[in-house]
């Protein structure tokens, strides 16, 4: 079966700035403790976005990177008399 493909990505940097007498990574990185919560709500947020599309049906992909650093959506079109691809992997 052919497949085409496009990929759009979204990449949130956070940041802190620190005065000039900062003496570096002391802090264990505590300015960024809310990071899991923020990734959680803007995943939860898209997850919930993308399922709602008519047509479509959203799936997870995974490219051998750690959770905490990448999620992978993907987002099918759904083909009317068109079967999805089935995997063969063993379940």
């Amino acid at each position: 079966m052919y497949a085409e493909e496009r990929e759009w990505n979204l990449r949130i940097v956070m940041r802190c700035e620190f005065p000039e007498d900062y003496e570096g990574e002391l802090d264990g990185y505590a300015w960024a403790e809310d990071a899991p919560q923020i990734t959680n709500a803007v995943l939860r947020a898209a997850i919930t976005q993308l399922s709602q599309r008519p047509g479509w049906k959203l799936g997870g992909g995974n490219r051998g990177r750690p959770a905490e650093d990448e999620i992978t959506l993907v987002l099918e079109r759904v083909l009317p008399g068109v079967s999805p691809v089935k995997s063969t992997k063993p379940t």
